[in-house]
C-alpha cells in the first residue's frame, strides 16, 4: 500500500478530530462526577478542562500575539463551553450537540444582517432546515420539560450555538494568528473567569475524576482541535465541514455504549432524533452541495468558504 496523500491524511485528521470531540456526552454524563452537585457540575467540568486544555497547546504556541478580537472571541468562548457542558449535565447530551451544531446557521444569518461574510444560496437550504430542527426540538420540550426553557438545557443549549456562531465569526478576523496561541488565549479566560466560581465553592477532583478531566481538556477538547486546524489547510473546508457531521452523530453513541446501564441514563427522545436529522440534512445540502457544484466548475475556488477551526 502507497503512502497516503496529504489530502487523505488531512481527511483522516478531522474524522479524528470528530470522533475525539464527540466523546464530550460521554464525560458529562460519566458517574464518575455523581457526587457532584447537578447545580455546579457544568461549570466545575468547564474550569478543570480548561485547565487541562490550556496546559495540552501550551508547548505548542510559536507566535503569540494580540488583536482586539481576540477579547469578544474568548469571551464568547468562555460563555459557549459553559452553557454547553451544563447544558450536557443536566438535559440531554443529543439535544445539546445538535442545538449548538446549527451554530454554521447563525453565522449565515449574521451574514445577512451584514455581521459577516454575505449568505449564499446554499446557505438559505442550511438556515431554514437548522431552524426547523430546532422548532421541532424546543416546541416539543416547552410541552415536557419540567424546567423553564429560557433557564433549562435547551435553553442553553439554544445559547451554546449563538456563542459559537460569535466565536467563528471572529476568528475569521484573526487569520495568520497562531492557532495554539488562539487556543490559549480561549482556555486561559475560561481558567480566569470562571476560577471564583469554582476554587473554595465546590467539590475538589479525587481518584478517578483527575483521568476524566485530563481527558476531557486534552483528548476532548485541545487535541482535536489542532487536528482540525491543521487539517483545513490541506482539503477544501466544505469536505472538512461535512465530515465533522460524525460528531453530534457519534455523541449519543458513545454515551450509550458507556452509560446505558447506569440509572440516570436516558435515551434520546424521537423529536430530538427528528430534529437532528433536519438540522444535519440541512448541513449536508450546504456543504455537500457546494463542494459538488465547485467540482463541476459552476462557481469560482474564492467563492467558498474557508474552514474555521472553532
Amino acid at each position: 500500500m502507497g503512502q497516503l496523500s496529504s489530502r487523505d491524511r488531512a481527511r483522516l485528521m478531522v474524522v479524528a478530530a470528530a470522533l475525539l470531540w464527540s466523546t464530550s456526552g460521554f464525560y458529562a454524563k460519566a458517574p464518575w462526577f455523581d457526587d457532584w452537585p447537578v447545580e455546579t457540575r457544568g461549570v466545575t467540568l468547564t474550569f478543570w478542562r480548561a485547565v487541562f486544555a490550556a496546559l495540552t497547546v501550551l508547548p505548542l504556541v510559536r507566535r503569540p500575539s494580540f488583536r482586539p478580537a481576540m477579547i469578544p472571541m474568548s469571551l464568547a468562548f468562555v460563555a459557549m463551553v459553559y452553557s454547553f457542558l451544563t447544558a450536557m449535565v443536566r438535559g440531554s447530551e443529543t439535544t445539546t450537540i445538535w442545538l449548538q451544531y446549527v451554530g454554521p446557521a447563525w453565522v449565515a444569518l449574521a451574514g445577512w444582517f451584514g455581521l459577516g461574510d454575505r449568505p449564499k444560496r446554499s446557505d438559505w437550504a442550511m438556515v431554514w432546515l437548522s431552524l426547523a430542527g430546532i422548532a421541532v426540538i424546543v416546541w416539543m420540550e416547552s410541552r415536557s420539560a419540567a424546567a423553564p426553557l429560557g433557564t433549562g438545557p435547551v435553553g442553553l443549549a439554544l445559547f451554546s450555538g449563538l456563542a459559537l456562531a460569535t466565536v467563528l465569526i471572529l476568528i475569521r478576523h484573526l487569520r495568520g494568528v497562531d492557532v495554539a496561541w488562539l487556543g490559549l488565549v480561549n482556555h486561559a479566560a475560561c481558567v480566569a473567569l470562571l476560577f471564583p466560581l469554582v476554587i473554595g465553592k465546590t467539590p475538589w477532583p479525587h481518584g478517578i475524576q483527575w483521568a476524566a478531566l485530563i481527558g476531557l481538556g486534552a483528548t476532548q477538547l485541545a487535541l482535536p482541535y489542532l487536528l482540525y486546524a491543521w487539517a483545513v489547510r490541506e482539503m477544501e473546508s466544505n469536505e472538512a465541514s461535512l465530515l465533522t457531521l460524525i460528531e453530534p452523530v457519534a455523541v449519543p453513541v458513545w454515551t450509550f455504549l458507556a452509560w446505558r446501564h447506569h440509572p440516570g441514563y436516558e435515551f434520546p427522545r424521537w423529536w430530538t432524533l427528528l430534529g437532528a436529522a433536519l438540522i444535519a440534512s440541512g448541513f449536508v445540502w450546504r456543504y455537500g452541495l457546494a463542494r459538488r457544484t465547485r467540482r463541476l466548475g459552476r462557481i469560482p475556488k474564492a467563492t467558498i468558504d474557508p474552514g474555521e477551526s472553532g
